[in-house]
C-alpha cells in the first residue's frame, strides 16, 4: 500500500516538474520574442493585431477560431487588425513562434512585438482582453504567466 502511494507521489511530482519546465521555457521564449518583430513586412505596424494560424484540414479553425476572430474584429473595429495566415505559407514564423498546433493565435502590439501566443482555440473574449491589455499597458513587458497561454 505504501509503495503504491509512493509511486503515485513520485509520478505526480515528475508531471508537475515537467509542466513547470514547459511553462518556464514558454515564458523565456516569449520574452525573447519581445526583442524581435517577426511579423515585419507581413503585418503593418501602427495598431495592435491578432493573427490566426490555420491549416486547410483544421475543423476547429473553421468552426470555432474563424468565427471568434470575426467577432473580435466586429467588437473592436478598426482598433485592431485581424488576419489569418495559412501555416503552410509561413513555416518560418510557425517555427520561430513555437506553434505546434492549429488553430493558434498571436497578439502583436502596435510596434510589431509579439505579446501573446495562444496555442489551440482562443475565444473572442480572451483575445479582446489580451488586445486591451497591450492597448492600455500597465507595464512595457509581456506577463509571462498569462502570455504563454494554452499548450
Amino acid at each position: 500500500m505504501i509503495e503504491r502511494l509512493l509511486i503515485i507521489v513520485v509520478v505526480a511530482g515528475m508531471i508537475a516538474l515537467a509542466w513547470m519546465a514547459i511553462r518556464a521555457w514558454r515564458s523565456h521564449h516569449l520574452r525573447s520574442l519581445a526583442r524581435r518583430t517577426p511579423f515585419a513586412g507581413i503585418i503593418p505596424p501602427g495598431k495592435p493585431a491578432v493573427v490566426g494560424f490555420s491549416t486547410p484540414g483544421c475543423v476547429e479553425c473553421r468552426t470555432r477560431q474563424t468565427p471568434a476572430l470575426a467577432r473580435l474584429s466586429a467588437n473592436l473595429g478598426d482598433r485592431v487588425m485581424v488576419r489569418t495566415l495559412p501555416v503552410s505559407e509561413y513555416p518560418h514564423l510557425v517555427n520561430h513562434l513555437g506553434i505546434l498546433t492549429a488553430p493558434a493565435t498571436v497578439v502583436i502590439d502596435a510596434t510589431g512585438v509579439v505579446r501573446f501566443v495562444n496555442l489551440g482555440f482562443a475565444d473572442a473574449e480572451k483575445l479582446a482582453t489580451q488586445v486591451n491589455s497591450i492597448a492600455h499597458p500597465v507595464h512595457n513587458r509581456p506577463d509571462p504567466q498569462t502570455a504563454a497561454c494554452r499548450g
